[in-house]
């Protein structure tokens, strides 16, 4: 396959699956699995492992774009309270919890890097994913069936957002799926679906820039116009692409709940499963 192509189609599949509760990481693991980048004069191994992060930098784009209003209304009032110019902390609040939730994926990020480096290596990659998406769907179905009072949901404190930052500490196993990990969590706690999803949006920006530079500075001797090329395009398609895939999301769950990412979770596991012991 032509590597432009192949970015293009990965850029579409971050953009498709990175704030849905099914692992982005996951199909794009599964995607170079089947179909990986050719004849790159560079180290193969090193620029897949760079690709598939830092094109999440595009999809992290669309939600500073789609929420810019929300994030500098919070940044205000966050500096107006600091400053002691002003009474409202609700800015403070926000940018506090978002801290207390990213903390524990960091540390765990950084102690473990170079095993989570790795993990795309192992043969048994595809058994990894397959079992994370089937778990993580059946346990999808379970919260949702218990039908929480959307009208009167559990606002996010810091009481959830130590818990979501926790449980988020399992989405460095892929398929386990970040966004899924948090919405989860969330909805346990009796959050609704709207500030659950909206909650793992913003967590992502932090998370998922900083594993962006971290992979970029780690693969800085690859970089030429080749590869800097397919990373900038990979990253316009998710950014573009993801912009409506996040106004699509957020229209759908005011409707419906997200039981049907669950069942996709458990099909698509199965699938793979079923194909990994195949081989």
């Amino acid at each position: 396959m032509d590597n432009t192509l192949n970015a293009f189609l990965r850029g579409i599949i971050e953009a498709a699956t990175e704030f849905l509760p099914v692992s982005s990481t996951g199909h794009l693991f599964l995607f170079s699995y089947f179909f990986s980048f050719e004849n790159l004069k560079i180290d193969h191994e090193a620029f897949e492992d760079l690709f598939d992060i830092f094109i999440q930098t595009g999809a992290i784009l669309s939600v500073v774009v789609l929420y810019f209003q929300v994030l500098w209304k919070h940044t205000k009032t966050s500096f107006l309270f600091l400053t002691k110019k002003g009474s409202d902390r609700t800015g403070f609040d926000f940018y506090r919890n978002l801290i207390v939730g990213i903390l524990p994926i960091l540390v765990l990020g950084f102690v473990f890097k170079n095993s989570l480096d790795q993990i795309k290596l192992r043969p048994d990659l595809l058994l990894i994913l397959g079992l994370s998406w089937f778990v993580g769907g059946v346990i999808m179905v379970v919260v949702e069936k218990k039908h929480y009072d959307e009208s009167n949901g559990r606002a996010i404190g810091i009481k959830e957002s130590i818990f979501v930052g926790f449980f988020q500490c399992f989405a460095l196993i892929p398929g386990v799926s970040r966004s899924a990990a948090t919405i989860i969590t969330a909805r346990t706690l009796g959050v609704s679906k709207k500030d659950s999803a909206e909650f793992s949006f913003f967590l992502a920006i932090p998370v998922l820039t900083l594993a962006g530079l971290y992979k970029l500075y780690k693969h800085r001797s690859i970089l030429n116009s080749e590869t800097i090329g397919l990373l900038l395009f990979g990253s316009i398609v998710s950014f573009i692409i993801c912009y409506f895939i996040i106004r699509l999301f957020m229209a759908f769950i005011r409707r419906r709940s997200f039981i049907s990412f669950g069942i996709y979770r458990i099909f698509l596991g199965l699938l793979v499963i079923l194909y990994f012991f195949r081989g």
